[in-house]
């Protein structure tokens, strides 16, 4: 028995339920990635709102202690900290991109994957009744199908069953009227 190798068979009802399951996953998809967005997008403006707001601190910090040399150990560790801080929070923010650009892209992925499975399972429905139809087209020529076992992990197996039944009994008839 050969292998088809069309995975494709019926384009409409394959690509239709692909494309809607593709469709409510990436929705559910872009719902959350749209909240996480703005949830990040929120935090990195606080956070550079923090930065500056230290900044001008910082600045008027430097400019009091320039005035008085008994403060200058002090003015070091701040400076120290300030320079910490913003290493810090600028690593937050960069954290927060990538998070966000790693969310984009697994969702992506997560699309890719669950159409290519979605083509997979249809074609283990679409492909038995691509059979069935070819079939049918021989029984109204006129002709009696050779029905064949359908693949290992083929849907609609007892549908299947039903017709060979009745494409043997029509046989039989046929036999028996002659």
């Amino acid at each position: 028995m050969n292998k088809r190798r069309i995975i494709l068979i019926d384009k409409k009802y394959q690509l239709k339920t692909a494309f809607s399951i593709v469709g409510i996953t990436t929705i559910l998809a872009v719902v959350i990635l749209l909240a996480i967005s703005s949830i990040l997008i929120y935090n990195n403006q606080r956070v550079h709102g923090i930065m500056k707001v230290e900044d001008n601190i910082f600045q008027a910090m430097s400019v009091i202690g320039s005035q008085g040399r008994s403060n200058s150990e002090a003015i070091s560790e701040m400076s120290r900290d300030h320079i910490n801080n913003f290493n810090i929070t600028d690593d937050i923010i960069k954290y927060n991109n990538i998070l966000l650009i790693s969310l984009l892209v697994f969702i992506i992925i997560q699309g890719v994957i669950i159409y290519l499975l979605m083509i997979k399972k249809t074609h283990r429905i679409s492909g038995p009744i691509y059979v069935i139809s070819n079939y049918f087209k021989d029984l109204i020529a006129g002709k009696y199908p050779d029905p064949r076992p359908l693949r290992k992990n083929d849907e609609l197996g007892d549908f299947y069953e039903l017709f060979i039944q009745l494409v043997s009994a029509l046989k039989e008839r046929d036999k028996n009227k002659k």
